[in-house]
């Protein structure tokens, strides 16, 4: 990631892309960066399949021009959804590959949760998976219906440096859209029913360390950041479960790509799956570099 990288987002043609456009333009206006509108030209097969009756050539020719205009359509969405500078391009590979090649560049990579034609199934499946394990800067999956402009950012904590990583880029976050910081951290990592038996007093104490613990890694933030308004939410619900719910007020989701605890899994097992397939907000993916 560059000092003046771009906020970069992939496009496809479909309505799903559109809303990441839309909030990738609000977020590289708000960050005083430029906007990088990319859309990924795959190999020949992989648009028309084995059974096309085009040539190379025709099909190759067909393919880019649907690219062509995915990132015009892409680029007029993104002038009338802010002011930050736009550029606009097709280039051509593997949609994972391309896009982590993206990434290297880029501030942030955005995408929407669904795709169509080079980015067929984005971030639900090994593109998605990939991205989330493997770009060089934060991914951010956008959902259908897009993002909101009030509610507070919400990041998923464990105390793990992936954790960590995510919680800077919260605060960050934060600071810039103006708005309070929710820290999530699951105790335990249990549900209510493996508490079951524990007298009140243990309890307590499993939630008095917690906090004390999330508030010391908390505190050299928010040395850095005093303005920003932070709330602990200790909880002992499956994480997944808690972050969905949150994610319905939310602007914005952080999650790191691994964790441990309540959070274990998280990015790349059956947590971060769930949290990036039900969540109502963008959730932004931090990778630990």
């Amino acid at each position: 990631m560059t000092v003046h990288s771009a906020v970069s987002v992939a496009v496809d043609g479909s309505d799903q892309a559109l809303q990441a456009v839309r909030w990738a333009a609000k977020s590289a206006e708000r960050l005083n960066r430029r906007l990088d509108i990319v859309s990924v030209l795959p190999p020949v097969a992989t648009v028309f399949g084995r059974l096309s009756m085009q040539s190379d050539e025709e099909a190759m020719h067909a393919a880019r021009q649907k690219a062509e205009s995915a990132v015009a359509t892409a680029a007029q969405t993104a002038v009338s959804a802010a002011s930050a500078p736009v550029e606009h391009r097709v280039i051509e590979g593997k949609p994972a590959l391309a896009l982590r090649a993206v990434s290297t560049r880029s501030h942030m990579l955005v995408v929407g949760r669904r795709g169509l034609g080079g980015v067929r199934g984005l971030l639900l499946g090994s593109v998605s998976t990939d991205l989330a394990a493997n770009s060089d800067c934060p991914t951010v999956v956008v959902p259908s219906g897009g993002g909101r402009d009030s509610g507070p950012v919400v990041v998923g904590f464990d105390g793990s440096p992936a954790a960590d990583a995510a919680l800077e880029r919260a605060f960050d976050a934060a600071a810039t859209l103006k708005a309070p910081l929710t820290v999530v951290h699951s105790y335990g990592g249990f549900t209510d029913e493996v508490f079951h038996g524990y007298s009140g007093q243990v309890l307590e104490n499993l939630r008095g360390n917690a906090e004390i613990a999330v508030a010391t890694q908390i505190a050299e933030h928010s040395e850095r950041l005093p303005d920003v308004e932070v709330t602990i939410d200790l909880t002992t619900e499956p994480p997944a479960e808690h972050l969905a719910t949150l994610s319905e007020t939310a602007q914005l989701v952080v999650v790191g790509t691994r964790g441990r605890g309540g959070f274990r899994g998280l990015t790349l097992g059956s947590t971060s799956q769930a949290v990036l397939h039900v969540a109502q907000s963008p959730v932004m993916v931090v990778q630990n570099r």
